[in-house]
């Protein structure tokens, strides 16, 4: 059984203009599940749904198969969320934010203690423990919220930008506290803009726009759909060039076979262009599938 199965999600606020259309997702134990897309296309709306917030105008979901719609009191017991938003209160101890939210989900005092104390020591928060929340980094402070997810034992946590604002250091602590709720065995649906996070995090990725899924797969199966190895990025005015391609701005990216990628960069530096070479990441394979350039149509600016 799925402990996320949504199945024609659709929503409008208006009655006119959709936010979601006919979105299917389903999330198995120990798997992080990513909504990768751009602004308004439609993640946060879906996170809103799937953790009881707010109601679909039309679809089903169910948490361990109970229908989150029909019975959002049975399910909010079984989910943690860390909305984009989230700040801990400042005030209170990285050891008493999470102690007072078991509290408040109903753990007693003694399992609310044994969970803590384990959460904590799993994400490295010990030595922060009686660390007032304000002397905290950005980073730390979104591992306490993490802990706080963690020491809850939800089935299914909803993570909406979890790293948005921290700097790299930051953000890899958040990481490997995602990899431990995946270890825990939590299904976790995460939403992020970082397509580097969702490439390294993510056991499948769902691209959604304009409210609707375009393609789901494994990092891995994304990056297949991108016919080239290799890519030159170019910056610099208009180019006329042969090779597939996009044009963001002045920035050219160019896809091309491993083999062709030395030659095409030494004749773009002579033509007094800044080239860098690399391997091609998700983010190709996001702008291959929202529709930056298709296999059959060449840009040729």
């Amino acid at each position: 059984m799925s402990i996320l199965s949504a199945r024609g999600i659709y929503k409008t606020y208006d009655g006119q203009k959709w936010a979601l259309r006919g979105v299917d997702l389903e999330i198995d134990r120990s798997r992080i599940v990513t909504l990768l897309g751009p602004n308004g296309a439609g993640k946060t709306t879906f996170v809103r749904i799937a953790s009881t917030e707010l109601l679909p105008t039309k679809g089903d979901i169910e948490v361990l198969g109970i229908d989150a719609i029909k019975y959002p009191n049975k399910v909010r017991p079984l989910i943690s969320i860390i909305p984009q938003e989230a700040r801990p209160i400042n005030f209170i101890t990285a050891w008493e934010a999470v102690y007072s939210y078991l509290l408040l989900r109903g753990f007693s005092r003694g399992d609310a203690r044994r969970m803590a104390r384990w959460a904590m020591e799993r994400l490295s928060l010990d030595q922060y423990r009686d660390t007032q929340l304000f002397n905290l980094s950005g980073g730390l402070k979104r591992r306490v919220l993490v802990a706080m997810a963690l020491a809850s034992n939800a089935s299914l946590i909803f993570l909406d930008e979890p790293t948005v604002g921290l700097d790299i250091i930051s953000r890899r602590g958040v990481w490997d506290a995602l990899a431990e709720l995946r270890k825990s065995g939590a299904a976790i649906l995460l939403t992020t803009h970082y397509i580097e996070e969702a490439e390294l995090l993510s056991d499948e990725v769902f691209i959604i726009d304009a409210g609707t899924i375009v393609r789901k797969g494994s990092p891995h199966d994304l990056l297949s759909l991108v016919p080239e190895d290799a890519v030159v990025e170019a910056y610099g005015d208009s180019l006329d060039l042969d090779e597939r391609h996009v044009r963001l701005g002045n920035r050219y990216i160019i896809y091309v076979d491993p083999s062709m990628a030395g030659p095409l960069s030494s004749e773009l530096i002579r033509r007094g262009m800044t080239v860098t070479i690399r391997r091609k990441t998700l983010e190709d394979a996001v702008i291959y599938l929202l529709g930056g350039w298709r296999e059959e149509e060449v840009s040729n600016e």
